[in-house]
């Protein structure tokens, strides 16, 4: 009797735990892809900046002043409510490199553009800094929505 008790137990606890069970899927985008990507150490992180550049009186400052550039006769024609995100490369002196604009209306994107370009006209920015308070090159997105009325 005692080997047969031995034998069950022996039998439910093997079954009990042997069970598979399903690996937990990386959560975060980019854990998944480094997991694809063998990374090369001899290319250095991107540079943090704990103080971002922006715009002298500000990045609100900015964003009505590309309101204010904006062609609205051509997006009159346009949607109600329109979206699009402004990403502007400083360079360490506080001049812009580049100016990108990514949205879903292609006319809209390139209107905010050209008004960006206008806005950002022998302008120049207060300069990103890293927890060293060195200059640095800084990406700044900025947010950019228009209410077609």
């Amino acid at each position: 009797m005692k080997r047969i008790t031995l034998l069950i137990f022996a039998l439910i606890s093997t079954v009990a735990f042997s069970q598979k069970t399903k690996a937990e899927p990386s959560s975060r985008v980019s854990d998944q892809y480094e997991s694809r990507q063998p990374q090369d150490s001899s290319v250095p992180p991107p540079p943090s900046t704990t103080f971002p550049a922006q715009f002298p009186d500000g990045n609100k400052a900015f964003v009505k002043k590309v309101e204010q550039n904006l062609n609205k006769q051509v997006l009159k024609s346009l949607s109600e409510t329109l979206d699009t995100q402004i990403i502007i490369k400083i360079d360490d002196d506080g001049n812009v490199l580049n100016i990108s604009v990514y949205g879903k209306n292609e006319i809209f994107n390139i209107e905010v553009k050209s008004a960006a370009i206008k806005a950002t006209d022998k302008v120049k920015w207060t300069v990103g800094k890293n927890n060293k308070g060195e200059k640095v090159i800084d990406i700044v997105k900025i947010p950019f929505r228009y209410k077609n009325l």
